[in-house]
C-alpha cells in the first residue's frame, strides 16, 4: 500500500509529497487526462521509488548521461503491435501482441550500487537484461529522441552475472520490478528493458 504522505499523478510520474499545492496539481492532472478523451491509449511507468527517477536522457551510450545517485527510467514505444516474436529473459512474447517498452539506465561517474523499484499500468510480459537482447530489441522499442548504443559496441551494457548486485525481481503481482544495479570503477553501463502489455489488450502467455 502506498504511504498516505505520497500521491501518484495519473498516467505517469514519481511519487511526490502530498501538499495543498500537490492536491491542486493532482486536480489539474485529472482534468487534463479527462480532456484527452476515452480514445487515448497509453501505457507507462506510473510510480518509482528510491533510486529510480523518471527521466529521459538524450543519450544512453557509455559515459554520455552519468549519475552516481540515480537510475534513469523512461517509457519507450507504447502500445505497438509486434510484427515478430520478441525474445526476453522469460521467453518469447508472441507476434501480434500489443506491448509497451520501458527502459532503465545507470552510468555512474565513478562506481555505485543503486536500488529502486518501478510500477507499470500493464502486466509485465518479459524483462530484457542481457546486452545481446537489449541490442536485438532496440529496433522494436527505441524512441527517436534518444541515442542508443550501436549493436555490438557495448558488450557489457546489460546486467552482468559476475556482479553480485546486478539483479532484478518482478513484484506487485506482475506489475512492478525491483532493480539492483552494480557498476564498478572500471565502468560499464547497466541497462534493463521491461515489456508490458498495452492496457485494454489481451497479451499472449
Amino acid at each position: 500500500m502506498m504511504p498516505r504522505s505520497l500521491l501518484r499523478l495519473p498516467g505517469r510520474g514519481a511519487l511526490r509529497p502530498t501538499t495543498s499545492k500537490g492536491r491542486m496539481l493532482l486536480v489539474a492532472a485529472v482534468t487534463a487526462v479527462l480532456a484527452m478523451g476515452a480514445g487515448s491509449v497509453l501505457a507507462a511507468i506510473i510510480a518509482v521509488t528510491p533510486d529510480v527517477v523518471l527521466f529521459t536522457p538524450a543519450d544512453v551510450r557509455l559515459n554520455q548521461t552519468q549519475s552516481n545517485v540515480q537510475i534513469d527510467g523512461f517509457d519507450e514505444q507504447q502500445c505497438i503491435q509486434l510484427g515478430a516474436p520478441l525474445q526476453t529473459d522469460q521467453g518469447f512474447i508472441p507476434a501480434q501482441s500489443w506491448v509497451s517498452c520501458h527502459f532503465f539506465h545507470m552510468d555512474p561517474v565513478t562506481s555505485a550500487v543503486l536500488d529502486g523499484k518501478a510500477r507499470f499500468d500493464g502486466d509485465i510480459l518479459g524483462v530484457i537484461s542481457s546486452s545481446a537482447l537489449l541490442d536485438a530489441s532496440e529496433p522494436t522499442c527505441q524512441i527517436p529522441n534518444v541515442t542508443y548504443p550501436v549493436a555490438g559496441a557495448e558488450v557489457n551494457r546489460g546486467l552482468e552475472a559476475f556482479q553480485p548486485n546486478d539483479r532484478y525481481q518482478i513484484i506487485d503481482a506482475g506489475r512492478g520490478i525491483h532493480i539492483e544495479m552494480d557498476v564498478p570503477f572500471f565502468s560499464f553501463t547497466d541497462q534493463l528493458r521491461v515489456i508490458t502489455c498495452c492496457p485494454g489488450h489481451e497479451c499472449g502467455d
